[in-house]
C-alpha cells in the first residue's frame, strides 16, 4: 500500500510537459502565441525594469521561422505568413488618405467592391480595433448581392474642429432592374498621428439605413 502511494506521488509530481497547452510553471506573465499558452520556462521569460525578454529561437520557431547564426549575424526566416502580412501593410499604409474626401471615396469605393479591407483601410486605429473581429468573421467581405451602392453624389464637407470634419454625401441603391431608392452616409473623419506623418481616417460612420447594402460594419443609423 506504501509503495502504490508513493508511486502515486511521484507520477503527480513529475514534470510539465512543454506544449502549446502547457500552463506556466513560474511566476511572472502569461505568455500566450495565437491564444495558446506557453510555459514561461520554455520561452525564457525575463522581466527586466519593466521590458519583457524571450528567446528569440523559442518565438521565432513557434511562428513556423528559423534562426541561424553565421558570420557573427542573426538570420530570421519567416514563412510565408510573414512575408503576406508585411505585404497588407504595405497596402493599408499606401491608402492612408491625404485629405478627408480621400477617406470618404476610399471607403465608399470599398463598400462599391464589397471590399472589407478598403474599408478597414480608412478607419482611425481605434475603429479598427472594434471592427477588427466582425470583418475577420465575415472573412472580409461586405455588403450583399443586391441592392448595392452606386456613385456616390452631393459630397458636402463640414469642419467640426481643426482636426476633424463631417463628410456628408448621397448614393443610388442600384438592383437589377436599375436604382430603387437613395441611400445618405455622414462619416466623421479626422487626422491621426502616425509614425512616419498624419493621415485622415474614419472615426464614425452613420447612414440613414445600415443594412441598405447587406452586411455594413461599423455603421450606425443616422438620427433624423
Amino acid at each position: 500500500m506504501k509503495k502504490r502511494f508513493k508511486i502515486m506521488i511521484a507520477a503527480c509530481s513529475a514534470f510539465v510537459l512543454l506544449t502549446g497547452s502547457a500552463m506556466a510553471v513560474t511566476a511572472g506573465p502569461r505568455i500566450f502565441i495565437n491564444k495558446a499558452e506557453y510555459a514561461n520556462t520554455f520561452l525564457k521569460v525575463k522581466i527586466e525594469k519593466g521590458t519583457a525578454m524571450v528567446s528569440l529561437r523559442a518565438i521565432v520557431e513557434q511562428l513556423k521561422g528559423e534562426v541561424t547564426y553565421k558570420d557573427n549575424n542573426i538570420y530570421v526566416t519567416m514563412p510565408e505568413a510573414s512575408h503576406l502580412a508585411n505585404q497588407v501593410n504595405g497596402f493599408q499604409n499606401a491608402l492612408q488618405a491625404e485629405t478627408p474626401e480621400e477617406a470618404a471615396q476610399t471607403w465608399a469605393r470599398g463598400v462599391q467592391k464589397r471590399s472589407g479591407p478598403l474599408q478597414y483601410a480608412v478607419m482611425t486605429p481605434a475603429m479598427q480595433q472594434s471592427t477588427k473581429q466582425e470583418f475577420e468573421d465575415n472573412f472580409w467581405v461586405t455588403g450583399g448581392s443586391s441592392p448595392h451602392m452606386g456613385k456616390v453624389t452631393n459630397m458636402v464637407t463640414k469642419p467640426l474642429s481643426s482636426n476633424k470634419v463631417q463628410i456628408s454625401f448621397e448614393y443610388p441603391l442600384i438592383v437589377s432592374g436599375g436604382v430603387f431608392d437613395t441611400g445618405k452616409a455622414s462619416l466623421t473623419i479626422e487626422t491621426v498621428n502616425g509614425p512616419a506623418y498624419d493621415y485622415w481616417a474614419i472615426s464614425e460612420i452613420y447612414l440613414k439605413d445600415p443594412g441598405d447594402t447587406g452586411l455594413m460594419i461599423g455603421a450606425k443609423t443616422m438620427t433624423p
